[in-house]
């Protein structure tokens, strides 16, 4: 339900829906701020041992401080964000290490490996290709002079293939020394709130997949498709098999 409604959320915010498609997923992303302001209720009449409880407790100390509203809104996004970037990252990983299965057969020799794989999968194939800013200052990015106010695209899939930062940067390599000096996870304040679970994430999945399956294979000439928005980027269904 709630990856549904979230694939609901990613096309209305960043794909090309028709009239009849935004007003579907209007209603949806209606049903998914009713089903987070429920859940909030819940848990200030029951707190319990989890992160939206954490924020009860906080609200119960001093109302002030964070309200009600404020606990859903941010149940309501990392409801989002906790899931989908990380679906994207492990469909992504997987596919690309056994695209190159020299590489796939080094982790299964070598664990050790693994984080550093990991970033490399962020940096060639990031999960989020473009992400949205308004500049606070005047600025001057290359020859160009951005006023104040101006709403910029940054596009993190093309700097993290910056011939002039990443040597090579089209050639997918395990073992590049500066793979973690993508953009993947944004700079500064701005900086995923969610990086070190992602990371954990993928890595325990290739732990265990290399251990456990280390003869994985995609299945021959399927059709990969993604979702059509400007920002969000993974592979619908990726289809494996044992060899």
């Amino acid at each position: 339900m709630l990856k549904s409604w979230c694939g609901n959320r990613m096309a209305f915010s960043w794909g090309l829906p028709s009239a009849t498609e935004q007003t579907e997923i209007a209603a949806n992303m209606a049903r998914y701020w009713r089903y987070c302001e429920q859940f909030v209720a819940d848990r200030l009449a029951d707190p319990q041992d989890d992160f939206t409880s954490d924020h009860i407790r906080v609200h119960l100390d001093d109302p002030e401080q964070l309200s009600i509203n404020e606990i859903i809104g941010v149940i309501y996004g990392l409801s989002f964000a906790g899931h989908e970037t990380t679906t994207n990252l492990t469909t992504n990983t997987i596919r690309r290490l056994l695209e190159h299965r020299d590489q796939w057969e080094a982790l299964c020799a070598d664990p050790s490996l693994i984080t550093n794989a990991v970033e490399e999968v962020l940096r060639f194939d990031t999960s989020v290709l473009a992400w949205r800013r308004i500049t606070t200052h005047p600025v001057r990015i290359g020859d160009v002079d951005v006023p104040a106010g101006a709403k910029l695209m940054l596009l993190l899939g093309s700097a993290d293939r910056d011939a002039d930062r990443f040597p090579d940067p089209d050639t997918f390599d395990i073992r590049r020394p500066d793979a973690a000096r993508h953009l993947a996870f944004g700079k500064g304040i701005h900086f995923c709130l969610g990086a070190p679970l992602a990371r954990m994430e993928v890595r325990i999945v290739l732990e265990l997949l290399t251990s456990l399956a280390p003869d994985l294979a995609l299945v021959p000439a399927q059709q990969l498709t993604f979702p059509p928005n400007i920002s969000f980027r993974g592979p619908q269904r990726l289809l494996l098999e044992r060899t």
